[in-house]
């Protein structure tokens, strides 16, 4: 492949599918992230050789049933734009050679949208930016999305871009006009990072020619910073009232352990005996022992160190609840953990992990995930990592979670 553009072919007869994705990755922006959300919903729809959705399924439905989407993700400091698609393998496919069909028919969603003198079409273009504010709008509804988007506005007031739902940004995505967004899409198309991630019972020789038809120009080449170190500052915290039954609380902590970084796999198992699994001691005595709440979980991401906890509770209970939670982390950290329930924990990370295996999007994910990253961990050694954590690491990490943002949604049922 050509500077910028990688191409991995994970060979296998593992599955009876090939899936495929075109991943165009760069450093991620509120305005670039809201872009890309509404260049997916543009060119999952449409493009110059199938102008509609019937056009569109007419032809997937010719290539037996092939799957086809786009969609945006972030992993940190970078964002994606990912062109997906699944198909049969082709010796299920009388003969057929499926695979050179879909990646042609990629060739033509990608690079011939449904465009004309500099803009997309201008209805299309109308209708996809309406529908998108329109579902926006409709999210407020989810008060627990709405309350864990403000509590990420209070954490990172800093790095917005991190804060910025991948649903999109309202306002920006209103914002944005036909043209600039039909430039910024030539603008990705050329400059952009792409990862060509290929699986299944597949000869990859046969793969990099296809891809080799694309006759992708080369691109600035570099592995990009992926984490964000945020720094701990005064914890701040902020409530409103809303005429809700469900009050939700909202926590975020800093945990500065990183992805794959020394103690990596220490967070891991103490976020699933937190709050990360249905045995943590989140579920066991907030929600089921002391009937705090109506569920309370915790979520840690590693590529910005935040552990966060979302809770949905009796606004009378807030106080009772936040003092639980923090006697929860006090006795992780203390080294009062229950052996049966630490292994319960380890071995439901594990069994979570080898089920992603038999994903072949999961497999892809981890791919890509790789060389973001410039690092590989076998199912194997994953596995020895995670079995290798003890209770007394797992310790040592609830010492460093330090409290930074606290948003609460209070239910007001006289309102």
């Amino acid at each position: 492949m050509t500077d910028g553009v990688t191409l991995n072919v994970i060979a296998t007869p593992q599955f009876k599918t090939t899936s495929i994705s075109i991943d165009f990755l760069a450093p991620v922006s509120t305005l670039g992230l809201s872009q890309r959300i509404l260049l997916a919903q543009l060119l999952e729809t449409s493009s110059a050789d199938y102008p509609t959705q019937t056009a569109l399924a007419k032809k997937l439905a010719t290539l037996y049933g092939a799957s086809y989407g786009v969609n945006v993700y972030r992993y940190g400091l970078i964002n994606g734009l990912r062109f997906s698609s699944s198909i049969i393998n082709d010796q299920f496919a009388n003969g057929e050679n499926l695979t050179q069909e879909i990646f042609a028919f990629l060739k033509q969603v990608i690079f011939r949208p449904l465009a004309s003198d500099g803009r997309f079409d201008t209805t299309t273009f109308d209708r996809q930016q309406v529908n998108l504010i329109a579902y926006l709008k409709s999210l407020n509804d989810d008060k627990q999305y709405y309350a864990e988007r403000e509590l990420f506005d209070l954490y990172f007031k800093e790095k917005p871009e991190l804060a910025t739902s991948l649903y999109g940004d309202e306002p920006t995505i209103e914002a944005v006009q036909n043209t600039a967004l039909y430039n910024y899409y030539q603008q990705l198309l050329t400059h952009d990072d792409i990862k060509i991630t290929v699986v299944g019972d597949v000869d990859a020789d046969d793969i990099a020619r296809y891809v080799a038809d694309w006759q992708l120009p080369s691109r600035t080449s570099g592995r990009q910073p992926i984490v964000y170190q945020r720094p701990v500052t005064t914890a701040v915290s902020e409530s409103e009232t809303q005429p809700l039954q469900q009050s939700k609380l909202n926590l975020a902590y800093q945990l500065p352990v990183y992805y794959r970084d020394t103690h990596f796999y220490e967070a891991l198992v103490f976020n699933g005996l937190f709050g990360g699994t249905p045995i943590s001691l989140l579920f066991k005595n907030v929600r089921e022992k002391n009937s705090l709440a109506y569920y309370a979980s915790s979520c840690f991401d590693g590529f910005t160190g935040t552990l966060s906890v979302q809770a949905g509770i009796d606004q009378r209970n807030q106080q009772a609840v936040l003092d639980i939670i923090t006697e929860q982390l006090d006795d992780i950290a203390h080294g009062h953990i229950d052996s049966e329930v630490f292994n319960q924990v380890v071995a439901s990370l594990i069994n979570n992990h080898e089920s992603r295996q038999d994903s072949p999007r999961a497999v892809i994910n981890q791919s890509v995930l790789d060389q973001l990253v410039g690092s590989t961990v076998s199912a194997d050694d994953w596995l020895a990592h995670i079995q290798a954590v003890t209770p007394q690491q797992v310790a040592a990490i609830a010492e460093q979670v330090t409290l930074q943002a606290t948003y609460f949604l209070k239910g007001d049922e006289s309102r």
